[in-house]
C-alpha cells in the first residue's frame, strides 16, 4: 500500500484539533454549545469550522436553527470517530508494552445474554495469559455495535442478529441458549404444578428494553401460546437492577436460562416450570474485521473453548 499522502490536498494541514472541534460540532448541534464543552469561546469555534471546511472544500454543516451535518459531513464524522478511536487505542497499547502488559482488550457484553460464558472465557485467558488487561463494558446490541465501529471495542459478546450484518463487522456463533421465566424465591406463579403463558400474563411484569432480543424472543412466545403479551411495569437491561427488583415488587419476569439456573442456585429466584423451553437463540461474539487487536485472537480461543463445556455440560 502506498502511504504517500502528497495527492490528498489538505492532508499535511488538516490537524487533529480540526477533527475534535468538528466532532464535538456534530454531537452538539451548535457552536455556542460546542464552545461550552471545549472551553473555548466561539469565535474561535467558528474559526477551526471555516479553516476545516475550507481544508475539505465543501461544507460540513448545514446552518439551519444550529448545525446538522451535510453529506459530505457525515462521510468525515464517519472516519473521524475511527482516526481518533485509533489513535486512541494506539496510545493504550504502546502504553501497554512500556509497563509490561501483554495487551489491552475492550469488550462489550449484552450480559444478560452471557454472564457465565463472558467471566469464565475471561479468567481462562488471564490464567494462561496473566499480562493481559480486559475492559468490560456493559450494554444494548445497538449502541455496542456503533462503538465497535468506532474502534472502542474490539469485541462484542451478546446474541446474534440482523444488527451484526453490517459492513466491516464479523460474527461467529458460540452456543445456544434458552430463556426462563423467573420470579423472586416463593411466588405463587412458580409454585403452580402446571403454569402456562395464560397464568404468567395475570401478573405484573419486568421486562428487557423494547427492541432487544431478549424482548422479541418474549413476545414471540407469548404470541406463540395465543396470549396477548402484557404490558410491562417496568423495563431494564441490568441484571442487578432486575434481582433487587424482583425481590421489592413480586413482579414476573424473564432470564436466559444459563443465568436463572445460577441465581436459583443462590437462592435469589424461582424459575417457573414451562411446559416447554424456550429458544433464546444464538449467543455469540461480533468484532471488526479490519481492526483487530493484537490479543484478539486469544480471547477468541478461550470464550470459544468456554462455550464448548458450557455446552458439553448442559
Amino acid at each position: 500500500m502506498d502511504w504517500n499522502l502528497d495527492h490528498i490536498a489538505w492532508a499535511r494541514r488538516l490537524k487533529l484539533r480540526h477533527l475534535e472541534i468538528f466532532l464535538t460540532l456534530a454531537s452538539a448541534g451548535s457552536v455556542t454549545a460546542a464552545a461550552r464543552l471545549m472551553h473555548m469561546t466561539q469565535p474561535a469555534v467558528s474559526h477551526w469550522l471555516s479553516d476545516i471546511e475550507d481544508l475539505v472544500g465543501t461544507p460540513l454543516f448545514l446552518r439551519n436553527r444550529g448545525l446538522r451535518l451535510t453529506e459530505a459531513g457525515e462521510v468525515l464524522a464517519r472516519h473521524a470517530r475511527r482516526m481518533l478511536g485509533d489513535l486512541r487505542r494506539t496510545s493504550e497499547e504502546i502504553e501497554s508494552v512500556k509497563s509490561g502488559i501483554a495487551g489491552r482488550l475492550h469488550v462489550g457484553t449484552v450480559l444478560s445474554a452471557s454472564p457465565v460464558l463472558l467471566p469464565r472465557a475471561i479468567a481462562a485467558l488471564q490464567r494462561e495469559f496473566p499480562g493481559i488487561y480486559v475492559e468490560v463494558v456493559e450494554g444494548l446490541v445497538t449502541p455496542l455495535i456503533e462503538r465497535l465501529q468506532r474502534h472502542e471495542l474490539d469485541l462484542i459478546v451478546g446474541p446474534l442478529d440482523v444488527r451484526g450484518h453490517q459492513a466491516g463487522l464479523r460474527m461467529e456463533p458460540l452456543m445456544r441458549d434458552t430463556f426462563s421465566i423467573v420470579t423472586r424465591p416463593g411466588h405463587p406463579l412458580a409454585r403452580l404444578r402446571r403454569p402456562g403463558w395464560k397464568e404468567a400474563a395475570a401478573h405484573p411484569w419486568i421486562m428487557p428494553p423494547a427492541g432487544t432480543v431478549s424482548r422479541g424472543r418474549l413476545e414471540e412466545a407469548f404470541a406463540k401460546a395465543g396470549v396477548a403479551t402484557p404490558s410491562p411495569r417496568i423495563e431494564t437491561a441490568s441484571l442487578v437492577a432486575l434481582q433487587a427488583l424482583l425481590h421489592e415488587t413480586g413482579y414476573v419476569s424473564t432470564l436466559a436460562s444459563s443465568v436463572a439456573q445460577l441465581y436459583k442456585r443462590l437462592k435469589l429466584v424461582d424459575i417457573v416450570r414451562l411446559p416447554e423451553p424456550l429458544a433464546f437463540g444464538a449467543v455469540g461474539m461480533m468484532w471488526s474485521a479490519d481492526a483487530p487487536s493484537r490479543v484478539l485472537a486469544q480471547l477468541q480461543d478461550s470464550l470459544r473453548a468456554t462455550a464448548g463445556m458450557q455446552q458439553a455440560a448442559g
